[in-house]
C-alpha cells in the first residue's frame, strides 16, 4: 500500500506541474543557453564580419588594387584576367546576410541602448560594404523572413542611392543609443565585444567616422557639404590606433587570422608585388616600400624589392624561383594579425578631403600630415614629417590636386590592411578631372578581358541570390559602375 501511495503522489505531482509547466521547460541544462543572448549575438556578429572582411573582401581585391600580383606555382587565376562569374561573390553575400546581418537585427531591436547603438552601427558597416560591390539592394524587406517582422521569403530591391539614405539614418540612430548608453554609464556590454571591449565612447568614434565616410562617398555625384560640415563640428571620430576598431586574432589554431587561415588552408601566400604599386612607391621615395613587401632573397635582386607587372607571371622564366621576387611581409600577412575595420589613416584623409571640398573646421594640410603620420607609426616607419613636406601638398593648391594627393596616399595607406577598401577608393578617385588610377597608376594585365584602359567598378551579383530571388536585378557587368562612381 506505501507503494502504491507514493506512486499516486509521484503521478499527481507531475500531473499538477504539467498544468503549470512542459517537460521542456523543467529539462533545461542551466550550463547552457537555450537561445542567444545580446552577449553571444554581438560576438557572433564581430566574428563573422571579420571573416568576410579579410577573407571575401581584402583577399579578392588586393589583386583589382593592384597591390599584388600572381605569383609562381599556380596557373594564372581568372582574377588576374578580369574574369569573374557570379558564383565567385555568393559567400560574402549569403554570410552577410544569413548570418552577420540576422544576428545584428535582433541586437538592433534589443532594449539595452548600448548593444542597440553597437547593432546599428555595424549593421551600417556591412550595408555599406554590399552596396558598394553590389550597387542595388535588398535593405527595406531584407532581414523580415520571420512572421513577425512580415514573412518576406523574397526582398525586394532598394536602389543603391535610397540605401546610403538609409543607413545615414541608421548611423544617426546609433549615435543617438550610443550617447545616451554612455552618458548613463550603462555597462552591460563587455568582452563580447570584441571589438572595444565595451567602451561606448569608441563606438562613438566608430560610429561618426562610418558615417563620415557615407556622406564623403557620394560627393562626385551628390555633395554633402552641410551634413559632413555639422558632422565634423560636433562628431569625435577614430584619431589613433587605439581608438580603431580592429578585430584580434592570434597565432592559435582556429584563431587564427582569417585571410592567413585560408591561404594556408591551401597553397599559401604564393603573390608578388605589383609593379603598379612599387613604382609609385618608388617615385615618391616611399619609406613604407620595405615594411608592404618583402626583398628578394636570391638571384641578382637579392636584398631589394622586385615586383612584376600585373598579370604577366606567365612571361617570367619558367626556371625562375620564387625567392627572387617580392611578395608579402608579416605586416599583411601574419596569423596574428588584426582585422582593421576602417583605421585612423583612413579618417584624417577623410577629413583632409572634407575641408578641401567643404571648408570644414579643420585644416586639410594638418589632417592630410596626421593621416600620413599615422600609417607611418601604424608602419613603425620614423619621419613622416620630411616624407610629407616632400609631397608638397600646400593649402593653396587646386582642388584636384589636393584630390589627387590625399588619394594616392590613401591608396598607399591602406596597403596590407584594408584592401578592399583601397579597392574602393580608387575607383572614386580616378575621376574625370584626374583618371589617376586608371591612366597613371594601375596597369592592363595582358591577359585581361577588358578593353585596354578598363578596370572592375563593381561585382556580379551572386548565382545563389538570382536563382533563389525571382526579384534579383538583371546580371550586370564587371565595368558598371556604383551610383557614387563617375
Amino acid at each position: 500500500m506505501k507503494f502504491i501511495y507514493k506512486s499516486f503522489i509521484a503521478i499527481v505531482l507531475v500531473f499538477s506541474l504539467s498544468c503549470e509547466q512542459s517537460l521542456d521547460e523543467i529539462n533545461i541544462d542551466p550550463d547552457t543557453f537555450p537561445t542567444a543572448g545580446d552577449a553571444q549575438l554581438l560576438t557572433g556578429a564581430i566574428g563573422m564580419t571579420g571573416y568576410m572582411v579579410d577573407v571575401e573582401l581584402n583577399m579578392f581585391s588586393f589583386l583589382w588594387a593592384q597591390y599584388y600580383t600572381w605569383g609562381l606555382g599556380v596557373s594564372l587565376g581568372n582574377q588576374e584576367r578580369y574574369q569573374a562569374e557570379a558564383g565567385d561573390f555568393d559567400n560574402y553575400w549569403e554570410w552577410a546576410y544569413s548570418d552577420a546581418l540576422i544576428d545584428l537585427q535582433v541586437l538592433v531591436n534589443s532594449e539595452s541602448r548600448a548593444y542597440s547603438g553597437i547593432g546599428k552601427t555595424m549593421k551600417a558597416y556591412i550595408f555599406q560594404g554590399l552596396v558598394d560591390h553590389f550597387g542595388d539592394i535588398p535593405y527595406s524587406e531584407a532581414l523580415r523572413g520571420e512572421p513577425d517582422a512580415g514573412g518576406i521569403q523574397v526582398p525586394g530591391y532598394d536602389t543603391a542611392p535610397v540605401v546610403y539614405d538609409s543607413l545615414v539614418v541608421l548611423i544617426d540612430e546609433a549615435i543617438a543609443d550610443l550617447t545616451f548608453a554612455d552618458d548613463a554609464g550603462l555597462t552591460d556590454v563587455g568582452d563580447d565585444d570584441l571589438i572595444y571591449g565595451g567602451n561606448l565612447t569608441n563606438w562613438l568614434r566608430f560610429a561618426n567616422s562610418l558615417k563620415l565616410r557615407i556622406l564623403l562617398r557620394t560627393s562626385e555625384v551628390d555633395p554633402q557639404g552641410p551634413a559632413i560640415q555639422s558632422l565634423i563640428n560636433s562628431g569625435i571620430f577614430i584619431e589613433t590606433a587605439a581608438q580603431m576598431p580592429d578585430i584580434p586574432f592570434a597565432n592559435v589554431v582556429g584563431n587564427q587570422n582569417p585571410m592567413y587561415a585560408r591561404m594556408e588552408f591551401g597553397v599559401g601566400d604564393f603573390y608578388f608585388a605589383s609593379n603598379a604599386t612599387l613604382n609609385l612607391l618608388n617615385s615618391l621615395n616611399d619609406p613604407r616600400d620595405t615594411v608592404f613587401y618583402a626583398e628578394a632573397t636570391a638571384g641578382t635582386f637579392s636584398g631589394q624589392l622586385r615586383g612584376i607587372d600585373q598579370g604577366t607571371v606567365d612571361e617570367e622564366p619558367f626556371t625562375a624561383d620564387a625567392a627572387e621576387y617580392s611578395g608579402s611581409t608579416p605586416y599583411a600577412y601574419d596569423p596574428a594579425n588584426p582585422v582593421i575595420l576602417m583605421s585612423p589613416w583612413e579618417v584624417w584623409f577623410l577629413r583632409a578631403e572634407a575641408d578641401a571640398r567643404y571648408g570644414t573646421a579643420d585644416d586639410d594640410v594638418a589632417a592630410f600630415a596626421a593621416g600620413i603620420a599615422a600609417s607611418f607609426a601604424y608602419t613603425g616607419v620614423s619621419n613622416p614629417t620630411t616624407y610629407t613636406n616632400s609631397l608638397g601638398y600646400d593649402a593653396g593648391d587646386p582642388l584636384d590636386t589636393k584630390l589627387d594627393m590625399i588619394g594616392t596616399q590613401k591608396y598607399i595607406s591602406m596597403n596590407g590592411t584594408q584592401e578592399d577598401e583601397g579597392w574602393i577608393e580608387t575607383r572614386r578617385f580616378d575621376r574625370p578631372a584626374s583618371r589617376l588610377f586608371s591612366a597613371s597608376i594601375f596597369q592592363d594585365p595582358i591577359e585581361s578581358v577588358l578593353n585596354p584602359g578598363e578596370h572592375p567598378a563593381t561585382w556580379l551579383y551572386p548565382s545563389s541570390e538570382r536563382n533563389l530571388n525571382p526579384k534579383a536585378p538583371a546580371q550586370r557587368k564587371l565595368t558598371d559602375k556604383i551610383f557614387w562612381d563617375n
